[in-house]
């Protein structure tokens, strides 16, 4: 059995970067009104400041995903191999999975996937993407959490997909 190969939607991911640059511009323009005005308050800038930081991150991330066209997600024999985002698990086999179900969080539908090993995730992470981590783990009950709306496929699709392999793998391994 081939590997399930699903990309991103091109479309969202230029929606995304335009909003990023939309935000980018108008923490610019709140920096730029405080050393050209009197009297402006200082967290003006500071939340101009912030803006600019992470939406201009933001804007990269997405730049860099619309220009080089990557999968986000990969079935293979092997696991789920995620990289739909900044905090993109990698691999993650089908031994370490415990349990697959979709999760709903801030009107998003998420593919949630449960591990033995809550803290798997956050093991292989570093730096900024551990915080990032940490943090998701306590908003969600998942351990990896993908962006439904973000795969160029559609749900029923990515269900049949997963069962399929999961299914294939599990029967081998016993």
């Amino acid at each position: 059995m081939n590997e399930f190969i699903i990309y991103p939607k091109r479309g969202r991911m230029i929606i995304l970067a335009f909003f990023a640059l939309l935000f980018v511009l108008v923490g610019a323009v709140f920096i730029v009104v405080y050393f050209g005005e009197e009297g402006i308050p200082l967290w003006l800038p500071a939340v101009g400041l912030i803006s600019v930081l992470f939406f201009g991150f933001c804007l990269v991330y997405y730049l860099k995903e619309i220009i080089i066209h990557k999968p986000v997600l990969i079935i293979s024999k092997l696991g789920i191999t995620d990289r739909s985002s900044y905090l993109a698990a990698g691999l993650v086999k089908w031994e370490d999975i415990l349990d697959i179900d979709f999760v709903e969080f801030g009107g998003q539908v998420f593919l949630g996937i449960y591990t033995y090993n809550p803290d798997l995730i956050i093991n292989r992470s570093n730096g900024l993407q551990r915080m990032l981590n940490q943090v998701n783990k306590r908003l969600l009950s998942s351990h990896v959490n993908i962006p439904v709306k973000n795969l160029n496929c559609s749900m029923d699709e990515l269900v049949e997909q997963i069962n399929s392999y999961w299914q294939k793998e599990s029967n081998c391994a016993e």
